[in-house]
């Protein structure tokens, strides 16, 4: 009852939501309007997304087309709505090509929205919620990984998120902005655009299978991940937004479960009789050979528990990509 009393902050709330169009951006957008009432503007450059994404709900969305990087645009916005989320982001692989972009996109632009709610004391915000990611990590000789433990960022991506967050901590705690930020454990689950060049592994690899093409797997599969389904990233995120605990707090959002690239095949050949694989060489980015998250802090300090094992997870987003895909003309 008390997890549902703070969710039910959020029911018919005014709420901007920046990179809204992205697999994680668009899911929460239709989550807000269905399940909240939320009246949502969603800002996307449109880059990487498309506006379909959101199509269930258009009608009931007030679509805003502009780079995050656009201050004009959302110095408006801000006034107008209860809650922010920043999901704009630019992906790991894109941040290597472009780091000053990653860096603008990243880092620089929160910190311009957090000084902008500071300068004009804007009341109305009653949370700034900034999605980070666990790769803020790096390696680490001690796991599952907590937010004490140290960070070690091994790619301009990992390095501005953190960057990104450590500003919407500081702010906080120097000048009471009400803000908390949330560390993403590989988010994966329907509505992830499989022609998106930065889609994940699992999507890639359900896409893959449905198709009959061969599972492209780096190296020799044996490195790890926390998948984390995107029905419980979304609602940790709005959880972070509405909870007083959450307040001025990082949280890793992922379900503590470690999984090789391996596993993932074994499972998916439950699904897939005739799967075939073949190996490529290893990335130089994110090249991290185990990965698995400590869940205690946001389980104990807000009461979030993820819902969906992988399992699960992995059949819902078969059956979604498959209906996704009948529906394609021929």
């Amino acid at each position: 009852m008390e997890l549902r009393n703070h969710y039910e902050e959020m029911r018919g709330t005014r709420v901007l939501v920046l990179g809204g169009l992205g697999f994680i951006g668009h899911n929460l957008v239709k989550t807000l309007v269905n399940e909240y009432d939320c009246a949502v503007i969603c800002l996307d450059n449109g880059k990487n997304a498309s506006v379909e994404s959101i199509a269930p709900v258009r009608n009931k969305v007030r679509f805003v087309q502009a780079d995050v990087r656009a201050l004009d645009t959302w110095k408006e916005l801000m006034h107008e709505v209860d809650y922010v989320f920043h999901l704009a982001c630019i992906q790991v692989a894109h941040s290597h090509v472009e780091p000053m972009e990653d860096l603008d996109v990243n880092a620089r632009c929160v910190l311009e929205m957090l000084e902008y709610i500071r300068r004009n004391d804007l009341r109305n915000i009653r949370r700034f919620v900034y999605t980070s990611s666990c790769s803020v990590y790096g390696y680490s000789s001690k796991l599952p990984v907590a937010e004490t433990d140290p960070v070690n960022p091994l790619s301009h991506y990992a390095a501005t998120k953190y960057l990104g967050e450590t500003y919407t901590l500081m702010y906080n705690m120097l000048y009471d902005v009400p803000t908390a930020s949330i560390r993403y454990s590989n988010v994966y689950g329907y509505g992830q655009s499989t022609k998106n060049p930065y889609c994940g592994v699992l999507g890639k690899f359900i896409d893959q299978a449905i198709k009959g093409d061969e599972l492209t797997v780096i190296g020799d599969g044996e490195q790890t991940r926390d998948y984390t389904f995107i029905d419980d990233a979304i609602d940790a995120t709005i959880l972070s937004a509405v909870h007083p605990k959450a307040l001025g707090a990082v949280f890793n959002v992922a379900t503590c479960r470690e999984l090789t690239v391996n596993g993932i095949v074994h499972i998916l050949k439950g699904h897939f009789s005739n799967l075939k694989t073949q190996r490529v060489p290893e990335r130089h980015i994110d090249n991290i050979r185990r990965r698995v998250i400590d869940i205690e802090k946001i389980r104990h300090t807000l009461g979030w528990n993820p819902k969906v094992t992988v399992e699960e997870g992995i059949e819902l987003t078969i059956k979604s990509l498959q209906e996704a895909k009948s529906l394609q003309p021929s």
